[in-house]
């Protein structure tokens, strides 16, 4: 349901406060309703401008107040980072920079935040469900989410149904249980009862001022719970189905009746999904490790590259039948000459790139060559 959100990257440089143990980058997750965001005209999905409105303990009063991080880069020959109290309304008030970091905001050539080179940059990055130009988009694929909370519906009418209404109710026309007895007299759940059991004969007496023949009957549930578990379990899928997922990657589990009915996609689907997230995703990665790099050159005294960064998912392994499959189809490609060897290393490797396939098939063939 959040299609954006922020990984913020904080220094840790020294042990001076006893919260860390070692010098280090700390990441946290920063939703979106928290952040104010204008973008470069050029590169609508890119801060310029970050606002971020942060809880924190006043140093004076020891009270907790909102106090907004502002980062500006709108003009990167004179970048700013400070702090500024907020009203009740969001706007911002004074700079309380000082009373916060110890220091006055950073302004112009002060700015921290920089790679090697000089340019500065913000420490954080921003994560899309999806590359679309834009900051947010927060609007592509809700229907997902609201069928999600639907669902979650449904399955508490199915509770309520099971609870409250998977009985059958009795009725007495024109007649009355006798020998019943008062109970809670005193109360304003007064109310007369008889205890029954499968021994005891439940004696009826005809209604005195009903002339018609006494009447015993029973309403039957208005639904069964069989039938309206399966209406959830069909709406569900529809829903996953909608999402992108397809239907054939969507089994249906009834190991034990105690259970109900569970959608599961297989890992086949799986896959499939990692496939489609992980392009994005690597954006996001390689770029917070460029920026985390930079910070601990800066920081922590390290030497570490600040670009160039390959990042490369595990996928969820294959079964023996896939694993199978996947083999013979790629050497019986390989055999009819319709792929490459650099081809077959990128289907069992789907992450790597050309030059990353170069070097590992020369590994293997260096290994092969020593130990064969």
């Amino acid at each position: 349901g959040m299609r954006e959100s922020i990984m913020r990257v904080e220094v840790i440089p020294h042990t001076d406060n006893g919260f860390a143990d070692y010098p280090g980058l700390t990441y946290r997750l920063v939703t979106p309703d928290n952040v104010y965001i204008e973008t470069d005209p050029d590169q609508p999905d890119k801060p310029r401008y970050y606002r971020e409105y942060r809880i924190r303990v006043n140093p004076m009063s020891g009270k907790q107040e909102w106090v907004a991080d502002v980062i500006d880069l709108r003009d990167l020959n004179n970048p700013s980072f400070g702090m500024y109290a907020v009203d009740k309304t969001g706007h911002l008030g004074q700079d309380v920079s000082e009373l916060y970091m110890g220091h006055p905001r950073h302004v112009g050539a002060d700015y921290p935040f920089r790679y090697a080179a000089g340019r500065p940059f913000m420490p954080l990055t921003v994560y899309h469900a999806e590359k679309t130009g834009q900051m947010w988009n927060f609007l592509d694929n809700s229907s997902q989410v609201w069928g999600s909370l639907t669902a979650a519906v449904l399955w508490s009418m199915f509770t309520h149904c099971v609870r409250d209404n998977a009985w059958a109710q009795r009725y007495i026309l024109g007649a009355s249980v006798a020998g019943l007895n008062a109970m809670d007299v005193d109360s304003n759940a007064r109310r007369a009862a008889i205890a029954t059991d499968p021994s005891s004969i439940l004696v009826l007496q005809a209604d005195p001022d009903t002339t018609g023949q006494p009447l015993v009957g029973v309403f039957q549930p208005p639904v069964k719970p069989s039938e309206l578990l399966e209406s959830v379990a069909k709406y569900e899928m529809r829903v996953a189905t909608s999402a992108g997922i397809s239907p054939d990657n969507i089994t249906r589990r009834n190991a034990d009746p105690r259970s109900g009915y569970a959608l599961s996609i297989d890992k086949a689907g799986q896959r499939e999904a990692q496939r489609k997230y992980a392009p994005v995703f690597r954006m996001g990665d390689e770029e917070l490790l460029a920026k985390s790099a930079a910070l601990c050159n800066r920081y922590l005294g390290t030497s570490l590259p600040e670009s160039g960064y390959r990042v490369s998912y595990q996928s969820l392994e294959l079964s023996p039948d896939e694993m199978k499959a996947q083999l013979e189809d790629i050497t019986g490609k390989l055999a009819a000459g319709l792929i490459s060897p650099i081809n077959a290393i990128q289907m069992l490797n789907p992450d790597l790139d050309y030059q990353g396939s170069v070097d590992l098939l020369e590994k293997i063939r260096r290994e092969r060559a020593q130990f064969l």
